[in-house]
């Protein structure tokens, strides 16, 4: 007995025969922003502020969105990526607040020609949408130090600690929750910078 095609077909899927293309997940990709306010600093501070880039452990070095669901374990979001690898980021959005703010006289990267009169070391600690309790909220932790070039010395040193609440339960709410986080932490710092410096001897 001949057996249609179509009755074939469907015989050979039921079996297992024959895969369906899976489906495709489309990849976000969410980019970290600085929309200020940027304020002048009161007294700008004669000379020249070199950032250093920020570092960053191996895990926050890819691009990709970071959530916990229990203390002590980081996962990666499948289907979520930021613009480029947060610290970068960071390092870039910092320096140009602070450039902005004008609590140095001039603001530039470490590792040019410029020389410079301090430095800014940064080291991004965590960077984690933490999932526990749904839908959870947004932790940074971030590491600065301020050294005067001349002789080497920690002018100070402060962490840096900011937890937002996340409005959705997904990537989207998540990467939301971290820029402001993000957000707050170059406000901090930025003012703190202009408090250390106001009372360093000149």
């Amino acid at each position: 007995m001949k057996i249609p095609a179509s009755a074939l077909a469907a015989l050979l899927i039921l079996a297992g025969c024959l895969r369906m293309p899976a489906q495709e997940h489309a990849v976000t990709h969410h980019v970290l922003t600085d929309p200020g306010p940027v304020l002048a600093s009161a007294a700008t501070r004669p000379g020249v502020l070199l950032v250093r880039e920020m570092d960053a452990p191996a895990f926050y070095q890819l691009p990709r969105l970071v959530y916990s669901r229990a203390p002590g374990t980081r996962a990666h979001y499948e289907y979520a990526r930021w613009s480029e690898p947060p610290a970068q980021r960071l390092g870039w959005l910092l320096r140009q607040r602070l450039e902005a703010s004008r609590v140095f006289e001039a603001v530039a990267p470490l590792g040019g020609s410029v020389r410079g009169d301090y430095q800014l070391n940064t080291r991004l600690v965590d960077f984690f949408h933490d999932s526990a309790s749904p839908p959870g909220a947004a932790l940074l932790v971030l590491e600065a130090d301020l050294v005067r070039r001349a002789d080497a010395r920690l002018v100070a040193r402060r962490m840096f600690v900011a937890q937002e609440p996340v409005a959705a339960y997904d990537a989207g709410g998540a990467a939301d929750a971290l820029g402001r986080a993000a957000n707050r932490v170059i406000d901090d710092l930025t003012v703190w910078l202009g408090q250390v410096v106001a009372v360093e001897p000149r």
